[in-house]
This record gives C-alpha cells, structure tokens and sequence, in this order.
C-alpha cells in the first residue's frame, strides 16, 4: 500500500492545494462579495427577480448561508466527483499500459493488489473531503464567526458517499481499459451524461450532484439517507464487479 501512497502523492498534494486555494477564494471575501452584489444591485435585481433568486441574495449577508451554499453548495461540492475521478483512474490501467502490472503481480497476490489500489484512493479522498468540510469550522473558529458545525458534519457524509461512489465507478473503468485516457474520459463522461440527464424531471435522481452539494442539507438540514444508502450499495455492487473483472483478466 506504500506505493500506492506514493503513486499518488502528486494528485493528492495537487487536490490538496486546490482545495485550499478554492476555500480561501471565498470565505475571506463575504464582504467584497456583498458589496459587488450592492453595487450592482440595479443590474442584478433585474435578473434575480427573473429567476426568483432575490431572497437567497439577501440571505448571503448570513455566514452559515454564505458558506453553505458557496462552499459545500457550489466551489468543493461541484469537484468532489473529480477529485474522486482523479484518484482513482491510473490505479490499474497505469500499471498495465507502463506493462509494469505482470511484475506487480509476481511479487504480489492479485487480492493485495486490487485492494492496496482502492483502499489507498479511498483513503486519500475520505482524507480530502474531511479536510474540506472541516475548514469552515476551523475558519469561523479564528475568526469569531458562528458556524453550524452540525451541518458540516452532515456534509461530511454526502461528501464520503459521493467519493465512494465515483472512486469505485472509476476503478470500474480502469481495470476494462488498458490506458490511462479511456478510464477518465468515460469516467468523466459518464457524470457528464446523468448530470445532464438529471435536469429532465423524472430522471432527477441520476444527478449525483444534487446529492453531493447537499441540497437537502441546505433545505431541511437533514442528510438524505435513502440517496446515501442507495448509492453506497451501488457503490458497493460496482467495486465487487471490479473485483471479480480483475481476479479474472488476462494480464
């Protein structure tokens, strides 16, 4: 599992600094924010009456509101499914198009193999979305503010179950594939086409972002369970298929 962690020091550094650069974007910035909507207010009024979008403008003077809805609502919530892609599409596929998996494989036992990859990709996205949901609390405890820390933890979870979800979809892809190229652009094409897909009504429940920017967290203030349980035993169903392609591929 070392290598594994070393395989993908870079990414996760990379994702990493990302993560803060996003968060530090907007959180020290509530008061430029407002005061770029105020100055503009004629302007913006025009089109936030059009769209019904005047109360949730005024509802930005409100910390909780401001991070919960430009934070876990848009900026970190809108990558979580991409970082999770990140991680986890070279995890076979490298190995095999580098031809470096057959001597991985002499050394190693194939169950070893399989689930060194997942875990170490798994762990590093928990690791991310943690981290990510835990500054708004660490930021509003220096500086004064009051934060619904409860939400945040709720965050947490959709955040967890959404990274279980797209990193073993993309494990899926990486281990069918024998490059690196096919398992991200299915991966991310496969969220392309169900996000769009999930603007249509009926199919609303194919949008995982829905899902993991928290709507329902934001809305009721309660972690939606059902989506949450749904997509970990899919999740759960795609990792086994994995398991079985790559217990049994010819390498």
């Amino acid at each position: 599992m070392r290598k594994e962690f070393l395989d993908m020091k870079v990414r996760a550094i990379v994702i990493f600094i990302i993560t803060l650069i996003l968060f530090f974007s907007i959180a020290p910035f509530q008061n430029i924010l407002l005061g770029v909507l105020e100055k503009n207010k004629a302007v913006i009024e025009t089109y936030a009456n059009k769209f019904g979008l005047n109360s949730m403008i005024s509802q930005l003077h409100d910390w909780n509101f401001y991070i919960f809805t430009q934070w876990f609502g848009k900026n970190f919530g809108q990558m979580i499914p991409i970082f999770a892609i990140i991680l986890a599409f070279p995890l076979f596929s490298r190995e095999i198009e580098n031809g470096t998996m057959e001597f991985l494989l002499v050394r190693k036992s194939r169950d070893y193999v399989f689930y060194s990859k997942v875990f170490s990709s798994l762990i590093i996205g928990f690791s991310i979305i943690i981290i990510g949901s835990i500054l708004p609390i660490i930021y509003s405890f220096f500086t004064g503010k009051d934060f619904l820390n409860e939400y945040a933890l709720k965050y947490i979870v959709h955040g967890l179950i959404t990274v279980w979800f797209w990193n073993n979809i993309t494990v899926f892809f990486s281990i069918i594939f024998n490059d690196q190229v096919k398992p991200i652009l299915s991966s991310a094409g496969l969220l392309a086409i169900i996000t769009a897909l999930g603007f249509i009504k009926p199919l609303k429940w194919l949008n995982t972002y829905s899902y993991a920017l928290g709507e329902k967290i934001l809305s009721e203030g309660k972690i939606n369970w059902i989506y949450s349980e749904s997509l970990f035993v899919v999740g759960g169903f795609i990792l086994l298929a994995s398991y079985y392609i790559f217990k049994n591929k010819e390498i």
